[in-house]
């Protein structure tokens, strides 16, 4: 009698590369991990090569985007995707990573990986610097792996200890250092710049206008500008900058606000879009909006509403959009238009201004395609550039 073994499908074999590569990601929560370091990483646990199954990174970085419960984001001081995942079951593994002290506390200037090195090689400094951190990554590694494939790692030949020396982390290029200076340490404030109004009372600004916004001016604020997160909220906010803001939402907010600068510029109305809301809906709730600055004597300014990436072509929604549009720059004295810098000169939205695709938002249900890194900066500059036309105009001067 001859026994044959269980083959092994294709299908077994590709959800165990998932279950490997979300693994791989997980143990990256703490600062996200980009391919570079998923090929890396992958090879470490495996000793075989990611690019081996896939023909570039342009094909693994769509495969990754596939998978369940794994999304990307733009790293602000980089412009490189970042991949993280969680998953129901390894929630507190990575929840625990991300908790973890650095070892690089308090040394803000140095930005290299530490290396690492073997155990036995090392002096009493360099062990006591370094082995918490290797053995760390490999438990890490280790549990998140089990945990989501219920099964231990076979023992791969040529690896006979811990003590092996491992090669370098490759060096994250980062071609600016993202500005924390003047920051204080617990509460997420920092010193204003001469540019800016105080953040304690106005939250973030731009060129002494405080801006009002949802994602996409929030990702602008943290990004860009440097301003934190404030503490203590369930959903990710900086002043009046709020994650899944609506019309209506900040028309209560700026009711209740404190403080209210003389000048403000307002970008909401997208989640409202995205939400399905009716055209007679977004006109009565934007007038309310309006009413509750001018009830404060500030008149703002405010700004069309870029396309949404989320679906392309003249689709009711993209309708609605344009009629917003048309009526912010009929009924407001103070507009500026975003939604020209962001299509071609066809009407077709500049994709290349917007992240790869979409993704979950802590204050909406619906997903949203933000800005990256060139949107970003390009928005920046229509900022700079319309609010110093709109100083240098005769017609604007009287709110100043």
């Amino acid at each position: 009698m001859v026994l044959l073994a269980p083959s092994i499908s294709n299908y077994d074999r590709e959800e165990e590369l998932k279950i490997q590569l979300r693994s791989v990601i997980i143990t990256r929560s703490k600062e996200g991990a980009t391919i570079d370091e998923i090929i890396d990483d992958y090879r470490e646990l495996t000793g075989t090569d990611l690019l081996s199954f896939f023909y570039n990174r342009i094909v693994l970085a769509r495969y990754l985007s596939m998978l369940d419960n794994v999304w990307c984001s733009t790293d602000g001081s980089g412009g490189f995707l970042l991949w993280f995942c969680s998953t129901p079951r390894t929630k507190h593994m990575v929840h625990m990573i991300q908790q973890q002290r650095s070892p690089r506390a308090g040394r803000s200037s140095y930005k290299r990986y530490m290396p690492r090195v073997s155990v036995a090689a090392s002096d009493h400094q360099s062990s006591r610097l370094t082995g918490g951190v290797e053995t760390g990554s490999k438990m890490a590694t280790q549990t998140a792996y089990n945990e989501t494939a219920q099964m231990q790692e076979p023992a791969r030949s040529g690896q006979s200890s811990r003590f092996q020396r491992r090669t370098s982390r490759v060096e994250r290029y980062v071609p600016y250092s993202r500005r924390t200076a003047g920051r204080t340490g617990g509460t997420g404030w920092r010193q204003s710049r001469s540019d800016e109004l105080d953040y304690s009372m106005y939250g973030p600004s731009y060129h002494r206008h405080q801006l009002v916004g949802d994602d996409f001016f929030l990702a602008i604020a943290k990004w860009e500008l440097g301003f934190a997160f404030d503490q203590g909220h369930s959903i990710d906010m900086s002043g009046l900058c709020i994650s899944g803001l609506t019309l209506s939402e900040a028309a209560k907010r700026v009711e209740i606000a404190p403080y209210i600068a003389d000048h403000v510029i307002v970008n909401v109305g997208t989640v409202d879009l995205l939400h399905g809301r009716e055209m007679i809906d977004l006109i009565h709730d934007f007038d309310q909006l309006v009413a509750r600055f001018r009830e404060r004597s500030v008149e703002p300014i405010m700004t069309t509403l870029a396309p949404i990436a989320n679906s392309g072509g003249r689709t009711p929604m993209a309708d609605r959009l344009l009629k917003m549009n048309e009526y912010i720059c009929r009924n407001c004295p103070r507009t500026i238009d975003l939604w020209k810098h962001f299509v071609h000169a066809n009407g077709t939205t500049r994709f290349e201004c917007y992240q790869p695709g979409p993704r979950k938002v802590s204050g909406s249900i619906m997903p949203h395609v933000l800005w990256n890194k060139l949107g970003r900066q390009m928005m920046l500059g229509v900022l700079g550039n319309e609010i110093a036309a709109q100083l240098t105009t005769d017609e604007h001067w009287r709110y100043y």
